[in-house]
């Protein structure tokens, strides 16, 4: 069992495998995506999202995600015995996989609203994007599956209530910058939480919370 510390070099290229393995994924679905007829894209739009307002400054709570995941993973993952991380980075590639099959065989429109925030707006127009929404959004379901991972091994009480709000926060401001619809983000949870319990069920037997 290795106690709370620096990550071995095996396991920082587990984790430089996994984010790889991310952008591979994004890559392949977005170009198969964008050959697609407008016609093939899925409206998920429901009364909720009508009700839902656009907040354009919640763009920065939305970016929150690109630290906050490799940071609260990252804090997670240093804290787990070697079985459990090795699961870990299942579950992360797992649920990659599962994701992008899903926005493969349903591809969805965007709620994406007319006037944007600014750094909003260049993030669309930058070619890194599609105008088409994600089922299940992704961007939700890495924090959510970061803040639960590190909830399950953090010794502290308070921190992961932090992570979790977070994560929250997050998911919130997928839609009230208009990126996701509802089933989108719920979609996202869904997955984060049932990869969750997968990588948990497991490891039952495992010491969890190491060097307190």
């Amino acid at each position: 069992m290795r106690p709370a510390g620096i990550l071995p070099h095996y396991r920082i290229l587990a984790v430089a495998g996994v984010a790889l393995l991310h952008l591979l994924a994004y890559l392949v679905v977005t170009r198969i995506n964008a050959a697609r007829p407008e016609q093939a894209l899925w409206d998920l739009a429901t009364a909720l999202d009508g009700s839902i307002p656009h907040l354009p400054l919640t763009w920065p709570l939305y970016w929150l995600v690109y630290p906050f995941v490799p940071v609260v993973g990252l804090l997670a993952m240093r804290r787990m015995p070697d079985p459990v991380f090795r699961r870990c980075v299942l579950a992360f590639s797992g649920m990659l996989l599962l994701g992008a099959v899903v926005q493969l065989l349903l591809p969805a429109r965007a709620p994406w609203p007319e006037s944007p925030a600014p750094m909003q707006d260049f993030y669309h127009s930058s070619g890194l994007v599609l105008p088409y929404a994600n089922l299940p959004s992704m961007h939700v379901a890495f924090a959510v599956l970061a803040a639960a991972m590190y909830g399950s091994v953090s010794p502290s009480r308070g921190r992961p209530l932090i992570a979790a709000a977070g994560a929250a926060g997050i998911t919130l401001a997928t839609l009230t910058l208009k990126e996701h619809y509802v089933l989108d983000a719920v979609a996202g949870v869904a997955l984060a939480l049932g990869t969750w319990w997968w990588w948990r069920s497991r490891a039952e037997t495992v010491t969890w919370r190491v060097g307190r």
